[in-house]
C-alpha cells in the first residue's frame, strides 16, 4: 500500500500546483509538476516490481503497450499542447486565457480520458491485484479532484469559467456538439478569430475612403441611410426579405420554422409564415450546429437566456452580416460626434477605449470590426480579450491616462461603474515614482485634480479628457444618461439593438429619438394591446404593421434577419415607442423610436440577465418566507431595480431580511444575476413588503370593475402602475402601511 499511498501523493501534488499558481509563485509550480510526477512513476515501478502477477496470457501486454501509447499521446496534447505551455506551467501566476478550443471545446476535463487509458494499460501490462487496485484508487482520486477545481479552484482563476461551466459539458461530450464538429468540417472558435482578424487585415472600402480624406463619400456610404424617404427605406426592406426568404426556402431551418410553405411576396410571408420565440429555433442553435442553417456563419455570439431554462442563448452571424454592420459601426461613430450632416471629426490614430463585453456577447463582436487600422484602441483587441473584464478596464484606463483618449465605446452600465470608480479616488492614488516615471499621466491628473477642486466636487472623467465622441449601449441606457453626461461632459450617444438583431436603431447628432436600420432586419410591429393579450391568451394570434403603416404608440417589436440569418417573424420581446413618423428637426423622414422595457415574460435587468417568472417564484419559495402572494416589476430611479412586492403571512418579518434572503436565492438561481453585482456594481433587488390583506383588496376591486375571473390577481411580471396602487394603498382600515428595502 505504500506504492499507492505514494502514487496517490503525486496527484494531490500535482493539483496543489493550482493551488501555487492562484499564489503566483514562480519556482514551486515546475517543482509540484516534477515532483508529482515522480511520485507517480515510482509508485507504479514499484507496484510492478513488488506485486504478484496474475495469471493473464501474455498477449495482453500489446494492448497494453498501445493503449499507454496512444493515452500518453492524448495527456500530451491535451495538457501541453491545447493549453500554452509556458504561461501554464512556467510563468509565475496563471495563464488569465481561459482555453475552450481544442479538445476543450468537447468537454472541461478532457485530460480525464487519457489518463483513464493510462490507468487501463497498467493493468494490462501488469495484471495484479495491487496494480488493479492502485488503478482505481487513483483514478477515483483524480475525478475528486478534478470535481474540485471545476467548482472551486477555476472559478476563481478564470472570469468566464461560469460561463464556460454553462456552455460546455464537465465529462461527457454532447453528442450534437460532435456531430456538428464532424459535419462542419471542424470549424472551432479559433478558426472563426483568426478568419475575423483576416478579414480585419483586409482593408475595407470604408477605412481606404477614411485614410484618403475622401468624407462625404464615406459619410454617404455610412450615414446616408437617415436621408432615405420611407418609400425607399420599404424598397430596401422589401428586396433584402425576398433575398432570405430564398435562403430559408432551401435549408432545414427555414423550411422547418416556415412549415414548409414557400412564400413569394411579402404579404405572402406574412400570411403564411408564424410568428415565431427562440424555442422554435433552440435545438438548432444552442447546439451551435450550422448544418441546415440558411448560411454558414463566420462566428456564434450569445446573450443570456430565459432564466431557468438556457442560461445562454446562441446567434450565428454569416460574414454577409458583418460587412453590412461595419458601415454601421462607422456611423455610431459619426453621429457620436458630429454637429450636422458631412461631419466627421475624428482623425487616424485617435484613441479609442472600448467598454463592451467581451466575445461571445453581440458587443464583444464588434471589437473585430471596428476599424483598427485607423484607430488605437486601449487596450488593443487581441491584448483585451485575454484578459478579465476588471483587467482589461485598469489596463485601458492606465493607457488613456498616458496615451489620451478620444472615443469611448461601453455599456451604459460600465460607463457609470467606471465613472464612480473614478470619483472613488482609485486615479489619484498613483505613486510619486510611477507619476515621475508617467510624465503625461501625472500632467493629465494634474490638470484633472485642479478641474475637480476649481468646480468643488470629486474628479470626474471629463476633468481627465475632452472626448470627441462617447457611445453607450444597453436596455437602461434612458436611466443613465443625464448621470453620463455630469461624469464624461457630454450626452452618450445610444443606439439600440440585441443579440439576436445587432442594431435595430441609432440616435443621431441631436441624441432624441433613434432612426430606423433599413439593411440588418425586416420589422413588423405589434400593438402593445394585441401583444399583451397574446401573452396572456396564447390562441390569438396578434396582427402586425410595417414601418410604414405606424402612428405613435408603443409596439412590441418582429424582426426577420437578412443576409443570412436564422430568425423568421421573431418575436424579440422588446417593447419600442414611437415618438414620430419623422424627426422633424434633422428632416430624417423615418419613424422615431426609443426602447421601453421587454413586454414578454421575462424582466431585463442592465442588459446582462433576464429574470423570468419562474426563477422569481423559485427565489420566494426558497427563501423560507411565507406568503400570500408577489408581483415583481423592473422600475427606472436612479439605476433599473428589481421590485418584488410581497404580502408577508406574518407581518413581523423584517425587510431587510426579507431582501437579504430573496437575493441570496436568485443569485443560486440565475448564473448572469449572481454576476452582475461584481461585474457592474449594481445590487438591483428591492422588496416591497405590502400590507396584509393586499392581494385580497386587489381582488375585491377587479370584482366590483366586473373584471373577468382571470384578471382577479395582478400577474406576477410586469404589473402596471393602476395594479400597484391597489396593492399598495393604506387608507384601508386595519392596514399597515407597505415598506420598501433596497438589498
Amino acid at each position: 500500500m505504500l506504492y499507492i499511498a505514494a502514487g496517490a501523493a503525486g496527484f494531490v501534488i500535482i493539483h496543489l500546483f493550482d493551488l501555487v499558481a492562484l499564489k503566483g509563485t514562480r519556482i514551486l509550480k515546475p517543482l509540484m509538476w516534477v515532483t508529482g510526477i515522480c511520485l507517480l512513476v515510482s509508485g507504479t515501478a514499484g507496484i510492478t516490481f513488488s506485486s504478484v502477477r496474475w495469471d493473464w496470457p501474455a498477449w495482453t501486454l500489446i494492448p497494453g503497450l498501445i493503449t499507454l501509447i496512444f493515452s500518453l499521446g492524448g495527456i500530451v496534447l491535451v495538457l501541453f499542447v491545447n493549453l500554452p505551455f509556458k504561461d501554464t506551467y512556467l510563468k509565475p501566476g496563471f495563464g488569465s486565457q481561459l482555453v475552450k478550443t481544442g479538445f476543450y471545446r468537447f468537454v472541461r476535463h478532457p485530460g480525464i480520458y487519457p489518463f483513464g487509458g493510462i490507468m487501463l494499460a497498467l493493468i494490462l501490462i501488469h495484471p495484479s491485484a495491487m496494480m488493479a487496485t492502485a488503478a482505481i484508487i487513483w483514478f477515483a482520486l483524480d475525478l475528486a479532484l478534478i470535481i474540485l477545481q471545476d467548482r472551486v479552484v477555476f472559478p476563481r482563476m478564470f472570469p468566464g469559467y461560469r460561463q464556460y461551466q454553462m456552455e460546455t459539458p464537465m465529462l461527457l461530450p454532447d453528442i450534437e456538439t460532435l456531430r456538428g464538429f464532424i459535419s462542419n468540417a471542424g470549424y472551432h472558435p479559433a478558426q472563426i478569430k483568426d478568419t475575423t482578424i483576416g478579414r480585419r487585415n483586409n482593408m475595407s472600402k470604408n477605412v481606404e475612403l477614411f485614410k484618403k480624406g475622401q468624407h462625404a463619400e464615406l459619410w454617404q456610404r455610412c450615414c446616408g441611410f437617415i436621408d432615405l424617404s420611407i418609400e425607399d427605406f420599404m424598397r430596401i426592406q422589401r428586396r433584402l426579405l425576398l433575398e432570405q426568404l430564398e435562403s430559408l426556402k432551401q435549408c432545414e431551418l427555414g423550411r422547418k420554422i416556415m412549415h414548409g410553405s414557400e412564400p413569394e411576396t411579402v404579404d405572402e410571408f406574412r400570411r403564411q409564415v408564424p410568428l415565431t420565440t427562440y424555442a422554435d429555433y433552440a435545438p438548432q442553435l444552442l447546439k451551435r450546429r450550422m448544418d441546415g442553417l440558411p448560411r454558414k456563419p463566420l462566428l456564434w455570439q450569445c446573450t443570456s437566456g430565459k432564466s431557468g431554462e438556457s442560461t445562454f442563448r446562441w446567434v450565428p452571424v454569416t460574414a454577409r452580416q458583418l460587412d453590412e454592420i461595419e458601415p454601421l459601426i462607422f456611423a455610431l461613430i459619426f453621429f457620436s460626434s458630429c454637429r450636422q450632416r458631412g461631419e466627421i471629426r475624428f482623425k487616424e490614430g485617435d484613441k479609442v477605449f472600448y467598454g463592451m463585453a467581451p466575445p461571445p456577447y453581440a458587443t464583444g463582436t464588434m471589437t473585430r470590426i471596428l476599424p483598427h487600422e485607423i484607430f488605437d484602441f486601449l487596450p488593443p483587441v487581441e491584448m483585451s480579450e485575454q484578459v478579465g473584464f476588471e483587467e482589461r478596464i485598469k489596463t485601458g484606463f492606465k493607457m488613456a491616462l498616458e496615451e489620451g483618449l478620444d472615443l469611448c465605446f461601453a455599456m451604459s452600465s460600465i460607463a457609470v461603474a467606471i465613472g464612480k470608480r473614478f470619483n472613488a479616488g482609485n486615479t489619484s492614488s498613483a505613486s510619486l515614482k510611477t507619476l515621475l516615471k508617467h510624465k503625461k499621466t501625472a500632467a493629465r491628473l494634474i490638470k484633472g485634480k485642479i478641474k475637480s477642486r476649481l468646480a468643488g466636487r470629486e474628479m470626474l472623467p471629463r476633468d481627465i479628457w475632452n472626448l470627441k465622441g462617447l457611445i453607450t449601449f444597453g436596455l437602461d441606457g434612458v436611466v443613465y444618461r443625464e448621470k453620463i453626461r455630469e461624469m464624461w461632459g457630454r450626452y452618450p450617444l445610444d443606439f439600440h439593438g440585441c443579440t439576436e438583431a445587432v442594431v435595430i436603431a441609432t440616435q443621431t447628432w441631436d441624441y432624441e429619438g433613434m432612426t430606423f436600420v433599413p439593411n440588418l432586419n425586416f420589422f413588423e410591429f405589434i400593438t402593445e394591446a394585441d401583444s399583451l393579450r397574446s401573452y396572456q391568451d396564447p390562441e390569438f394570434v396578434p396582427p402586425t404593421r410595417l414601418i410604414n403603416e405606424l402612428t405613435p404608440g408603443n409596439y412590441e417589436l418582429v424582426i426577420t434577419s437578412f443576409h443570412g440569418g436564422p430568425f423568421a417573424r421573431y418575436r424579440l420581446g422588446h417593447l419600442v415607442k414611437i415618438h414620430s413618423l419623422r424627426n422633424e428637426k434633422l428632416n430624417i423622414d423615418i419613424p422615431q423610436m426609443s426602447f421601453i422595457g421587454r413586454i414578454d415574460d421575462q424582466i431585463d435587468i442592465a442588459g446582462f440577465t433576464r429574470l423570468s417568472e419562474k426563477v422569481i417564484w423559485q427565489a420566494i419559495e426558497k427563501s423560507g418566507i411565507e406568503y400570500n402572494g408577489w408581483t415583481a416589476r423592473k422600475e427606472l430611479k436612479d439605476k433599473p431595480v428589481l421590485n418584488i412586492y410581497l404580502e408577508p403571512k406574518k407581518q413581523g418579518i423584517e425587510p431587510t431580511e426579507a431582501a437579504r434572503l430573496i437575493h441570496r436565492q436568485l443569485k443560486k438561481l440565475d448564473v448572469p444575476y449572481s454576476e452582475l453585482e461584481s461585474f457592474t456594481g449594481l445590487s438591483p433587488l428591492e422588496v416591497t413588503l405590502l400590507p396584509e390583506g393586499a392581494f385580497k383588496y386587489y381582488k375585491q376591486v377587479q370584482v366590483e370593475k366586473g373584471a373577468d375571473v382571470a384578471s382577479l390577481k395582478p400577474p406576477h411580471l410586469n404589473p402596471d402602475h393602476n395594479a400597484v396602487d391597489i396593492l399598495l394603498e393604506v387608507e384601508r382600515p386595519g392596514f399597515s402601511v407597505c415598506e420598501t428595502v433596497q438589498v
